[in-house]
């Protein structure tokens, strides 16, 4: 038996960057749904484990591209929602439209698909929470492979969304458990996995991702994203120049992905010189407000801020340091009084 697991998409999202860079974000989903069901003809079914779209925000024209994406996949999917892809009014027509080799759990009850030795169990969302009672005690047929499709929190009791008990459900002997809903990959043991998004969306994305591979009893997590992200804090105290900085920062990035950089740095570097040699899509510079407010002397020269600066020595404390940067703001402050 070989399948994959995939799981929080959020196609047609709407991402907190300029219209162009979010335009960008979105295409590289919806391209990266896309790699992964062509390189992947040979597996027996696909598993996805909620928040496929965001619901809000799909029109007419994204169902329908959705759905000839998946039907031209040809292998069954089974297809749990979750809280952004819930099936409510509005959509529940649409979802008529599907290809017939998508299989979509349509109820907040436990149900299941039954392909060849294997049942495939799953529920779904009716709205953006789900208040049911999961039901621990049912009965599994050992004769078949026992697969749970899921889009839930683990041991989050205060969870908004459905909430499982690891114990209990470790207990309850699926042969495997696909999990949807937090966006890192997560190995729980007892074939009970999380596949994490297929691509991160911002600065705080910092993993891998892409989906699960199951072969045969083989269970890889496989890095298929098109982007990754990094936010990188640097003090040009710790290079020789900046040509060093840069060949440290090109050594970080992967060269087979689109890189997203936000980089920190100490003091000012020359920013032409870093958005010309650097290898990235899109590159943030932030300089950390503590030397923004130490630049101000070099605005002043032979001003009470330089002569503020100049009793402290070259190299502080923290607790120099930040007498150092409250005195400065307060001078700064109170410089045309």
């Amino acid at each position: 038996m070989k399948f994959i697991h995939l799981a929080d998409c959020h196609l047609g999202d709407r991402f907190d960057f300029k219209s162009g860079l979010s335009n960008q974000i979105r295409e590289n989903n919806k391209k990266s749904l896309e790699n992964i069901l062509s390189k992947n003809k040979d597996v027996d079914f696909l598993l996805i484990a909620g928040d496929l779209y965001e619901r809000s925000l799909f029109t007419l024209r994204d169902y329908k591209e959705l759905f000839e994406i998946l039907g031209d996949f040809g292998k069954d999917i089974y297809y749990v929602v979750g809280n952004h892809d819930y099936i409510g009014d509005g959509n529940e027509a649409i979802l008529k439209m599907k290809p017939a080799n998508l299989h979509i759990f349509t109820d907040e009850s436990l149900e299941y698909y039954e392909k060849n030795n294997t049942r495939i169990y799953g529920l779904s969302y009716r709205d953006r929470i789900y208040n049911g009672n999961f039901p621990y005690d049912i009965g599994l047929d050992s004769d078949y492979f026992n697969i749970l499709l899921v889009h839930s929190t683990i041991n989050n009791p205060e969870s908004p969304y459905l909430n499982l008990n690891l114990n209990k459900l470790k207990n309850m002997s699926f042969d495997y458990v696909a999990l949807g809903h937090i966006h890192k990959w997560e190995d729980f043991g007892n074939n009970i996995y999380y596949a994490g998004a297929i691509e991160p969306s911002d600065f705080s994305d910092l993993y891998d991702y892409g989906y699960i591979l199951y072969d045969e009893g083989d269970i890889a997590h496989i890095d298929s994203s098109i982007m990754k992200f990094y936010d990188i804090s640097l003090s040009l105290d710790d290079f020789k120049d900046e040509n060093e900085m840069l060949i440290y920062l090109n050594n970080k990035l992967k060269i087979d992905k689109e890189n997203y950089l936000r980089l920190r740095v100490d003091r000012k570097v020359n920013l032409k010189k870093i958005k010309d040699e650097i290898g990235t899509s899109h590159l943030e510079i932030k300089v950390t407000e503590e030397n923004s407010l130490f630049d101000l002397v070099n605005l002043y020269p032979n001003s009470l801020l330089e002569k503020y600066k100049n009793k402290f020595p070259e190299k502080l404390s923290d607790i120099e340091k930040r007498a150092l940067e409250l005195g400065i703001d307060a001078i700064y402050r109170s410089r045309d009084d």
